[in-house]
């Protein structure tokens, strides 16, 4: 999350509303990975708004990608709560039960974060498509060093039947220059059955309508990845973030005969003016 920037106290009740619109607008472009990498709340109601470039896997396990110019928009409220096309929707508990000078250190709460699917036009002739999934992820996170965060996410709702789970683990480190910020973050994923054979796995009628092989995933280590990302602050309004994803599936979903690529990439950039 971008840092405190001064705005207008609005009420919080509207925010649900807008949060589904968000999601429903944008879900395809959030799905860069599960951790949560944020700021601590700022001391005052924060919001922005700009334009996001966006470049994802068209499907789990596609060599190709879709690309998409998006608005962007974030609030950030002093007791944790936050809407975001960058986060998503949801709230950070620790001000509220631990207070602000916790907040700097901790971060635990839960969110929504939507997952891409797999698109007809993206799905092999007799391939049930897959429809894009809006999760609910609890996360936490410490900072146990200056320079080092450690991040965690359980998600669920994923998969065909909305009973897909993953787990994701991560350890981000960071370089201040100034007022600007260079991460490196290094994940890896777990999930259920149930969520891999939704993204990745082939049944018996799917196999007999499109000559594929069956395949069924189990539970297991999905991927690991490696991301970078940066924010430059050209003044106190106007900033520029992003973010480069290098995801590379393990296991069962590397071996699916719908995999093209093990190396999935995710690439989001955004200008940001804070009101």
């Amino acid at each position: 999350m971008r840092g405190p920037a001064a705005g207008r106290v609005l009420p919080w009740s509207p925010l649900p509303a807008l949060c589904a619109a968000l999601l429903a607008g944008a879900a395809p472009a959030w799905a860069a990975g599960s951790l949560v990498l944020m700021d601590a709340p700022p001391a005052e109601p924060s919001w922005s708004g700009g334009v996001s470039l966006h470049s994802w896997p068209s499907a789990p396990g596609s060599s190709q990608h879709s690309d998409n110019v998006l608005p962007a928009f974030e609030y950030l409220s002093p007791k944790g709560a936050f809407v975001s096309t960058d986060l998503g929707a949801g709230w950070n508990l620790v001000p509220l039960l631990a207070g602000a000078e916790a907040a700097k250190t901790w971060q635990a709460g839960a969110r929504l974060w939507p997952q891409f699917g797999r698109p007809s036009r993206f799905t092999p002739k007799g391939v049930d498509r897959l429809g894009s999934r809006l999760t609910t992820e609890a996360f936490a996170n410490v900072q146990a060093t200056d320079f080092l965060l450690l991040q965690s996410g359980l998600s669920w709702g994923s998969g065909r039947k909305h009973d897909g789970v993953e787990l994701e683990l991560g350890a981000t480190t960071g370089l201040p220059i100034g007022e600007d910020f260079i991460g490196v973050t290094l994940g890896a994923t777990w999930a259920n059955g149930a969520h891999l054979r939704g993204g990745y796995g082939i049944g018996a009628g799917e196999s007999r309508a499109s000559g594929l092989p069956e395949w069924h995933p189990r539970a297991g280590m999905m991927d690991w990845s490696l991301t970078f990302s940066a924010e430059h602050k050209f003044s106190e309004r106007w900033s520029l973030s992003g973010e480069w994803q290098n995801a590379w599936l393990v296991g069962d979903a590397a071996r699916s005969p719908l995999t093209r690529s093990k190396l999935q990439q995710t690439v989001s950039v955004s200008l940001w003016y804070h009101f």
